[in-house]
Formats: C-alpha cells, structure tokens, sequence
C-alpha cells in the first residue's frame, strides 16, 4: 500500500510557482526585441497558485502624493499626480493558513489623474514584486526593456530627412512612395501619420482584448515616446498593431 503523499508546507508551494518560469514564451514585440509580457507572467503565476491553494494578500498604507509639472519635448504642458508608499504582501498557504510570509514593499505611479496613478502604482508593483521575489527573468525579456538612445535618435533623424529637391525645370515624379502618400493624405490624416482605419483597429483590438486604459497608455509609449495614438507614424502603427495581437485576450 503506497504512502499517502505529504502536504507541501508554505515554502515548498512558493518553490513549484517557481519552477513554472521556464514555461514562458516570448508573446510581445517591440523595438525589435521579443519579449515575455506581464500579464503572461501573472495568468501563469496565478493558475499555479490556484492549484496549489496558494494565495497572496497585499497590504497598504496611506502614502504621500504630489504634483510634476512639465513641458512634452513639443512644448505641451502637462500636469501629472506621483503617488508612493509602503505596502507588503503575504503568502499564506490555505490548506494550513497558519503558515504565512510577509515581505515588506513600496509602490510608486504616476499619470494624469491621481487615481490612475494609484492604480497603476499597485498593478506594477505587484507585477515585478513576483517577478523578483520568484526569480524570474527581467533583463533582454524585460516589458520595459528600450534599445539605447543612439537608435532611437537615428530612427527620429530618419523621419525629418526631408526628400531630395527635384532638379530644376524637371517635373516631380508621381510613381514614387512620397506622391502616393500626398495622393491618400486625405484619407489617411498629415503625411507619415497614423491614418483613421489603423487607429479604428486599434481601439476595436484594445476593447476585445478588455486593453485597460493603463496598458493601453504604456503600449504607446513604448513605441518611440509617444503620448498619444494619433502621434505615432505608420511604420510605428504597425508595430503598435502588431503589439496589440499579441496581447493575450482577457488578461
């Protein structure tokens, strides 16, 4: 007659979480790099801790906040609320509640509106507190993770390159990539921008993914600094767009 298998205690529960990193694969794209998306990491990380009867509880304490004012490199102003604090979150095991791990934290956020802020304080927070406490991979497969800034200047250099002059008494071409676009601007908003149809694609890919307004934020912000949709350029849309995909629906 076999042994009936022996309870896992707190720690050996937190260990089979754990192991469940090497599971991950990269489902983001963005400058280039393929990446691990958080929320990936956190429908992983939670169905595990289901199946164990694991829970964790997170704990706060009443911060401080403040106002940032600043001006956009195109010279906007913009007000912006930073909230930080203390927090801590438990691991108790539910199958023997008496076994508990609290570990101190902090969370810190800053948006527009001081409840977003918050809110995105303690989604971020959470979201690297079990990053780092599990070990798991935060370097090239980091969500955050940008190429330097050499690139990024190379890429802006090359969208202001304005087209060569046409030589004199010679009529302008019309079969070239720049005519066709002065052709469609009507449709497709100021030359070299996001057209309407790819913006409408992208709200209609954010609401069937159930897209919070946070991670919608941050996606666009991750493609060349933007702060709004309507600034990205074509080439960025489509990688934008090609964010979106890969975002798993429903997370």
């Amino acid at each position: 007659m076999s042994e009936e298998a022996k309870p896992l205690n707190l720690y050996q529960k937190i260990v089979q979480v754990r192991m469940i990193a090497e599971g991950f694969s990269k489902d983001g794209h963005s400058y280039g790099y393929s990446y691990v998306t958080g929320n990936q990491v956190l429908a992983k990380i939670k169905n595990k801790m289901n199946e164990l009867n694991l829970l964790l509880f997170p704990s706060t304490t009443v911060g401080e906040h403040h106002t940032h004012a600043y001006k956009t490199a195109k010279g906007k102003d913009v007000l912006d609320f930073v909230v930080k604090g203390e927090m801590s979150y438990t691991w108790i095991n539910g199958d023997n509640p008496s076994e508990r791990e609290t570990v101190t934290w902090a969370y810190y956020g800053q948006q527009d509106d001081i409840s977003k802020a918050y809110g995105s304080a303690l989604t971020y927070s959470e979201r690297y507190y079990l990053l780092k406490s599990l070990g798991l991979p935060t370097d090239e497969d980091d969500p955050d993770a940008k190429p330097e800034k050499p690139a990024q200047q190379s890429q802006q250099q090359n969208r202001q390159t304005p087209p060569p002059p046409a030589a004199p008494n010679t009529p302008a071409p019309t079969n070239t990539p720049a005519a066709q676009q002065n052709r469609t601007s009507a449709a497709t908003g100021p030359q070299g921008l996001i057209s309407e149809p790819q913006i409408k694609y992208c709200y209609r890919l954010k609401n069937e993914k159930h897209i919070d307004e946070d991670d919608f934020r941050r996606m666009i912000s991750e493609i060349g600094g933007r702060e709004s949709i309507k600034e990205l350029t074509k080439k960025e849309a489509s990688e934008f767009i090609n964010l979106l995909n890969n975002y798993p629906k429903g997370a």
